[in-house]
């Protein structure tokens, strides 16, 4: 049983695809990772996370929880998806959270475990008190989008010019980030 566990052939996932089904913590449906969850999960990411369309190198019957949860600069979560995905090849730089995703504005919240049953189960924000430790986050990933990163330097470059008076004789450009 233990060697079940530490490939993922037996691996118990939560497994939801929106915001009121992701936020019922304990109470959020669960499956046994298996081919079935797997295809539902990647389609239900594969619009934002491309790669997933494509076939991959994954580990024949090895699984993964994974939690994804973009949010707009705004506030507004407009991706939130708990399942089980296929281990990804053993390469140091492929895990499934370094995939490339779309752009936007805001923040992405990624996390791929298999270190126990349910180990998606992420807290939704740091004052959750529940005693239940959401399983490990060694996978975890909080990326800004460099889009967000840009608009908030474009902003703060305008402000700056908008203090610093509107003299005609000097210009500001404002350069995206490559």
């Amino acid at each position: 049983f233990l060697s079940l566990v530490q490939t993922g052939c037996s691996l118990r996932c939560d497994f939801c695809y929106d915001v009121e089904d992701c936020s019922l913590g304990p109470d959020v449906p669960t499956v046994v990772c298996d081919e079935e969850s797997v295809q539902l999960t990647n389609g239900s990411l594969a619009s934002f996370i491309r790669p997933l369309r494509s076939s991959l190198p994954t580990l024949p019957n090895q699984y993964e929880c994974v939690h994804v949860r973009a949010t707009s600069v705004s506030g507004h979560v407009f991706l939130f998806v708990r399942g089980c995905v296929h281990r990804l090849d053993a390469t140091p730089t492929r895990h499934f959270c370094s995939l490339p995703h779309a752009a936007f504005q805001g923040s992405l919240e990624c996390v791929a475990c298999s270190e126990g049953d349910r180990c998606n189960n992420i807290p939704l924000n740091d004052d959750d008190d529940d005693d239940d430790d959401g399983g490990s986050l060694s996978g975890a990933s909080v990326q800004r989008s460099p889009v967000a990163l840009m608009s908030f330097f474009s902003v703060l470059a305008l402000c700056l010019r908008t203090l610093h008076g509107s003299d005609t004789s000097r210009r500001t450009v404002i350069m995206p980030f490559s």
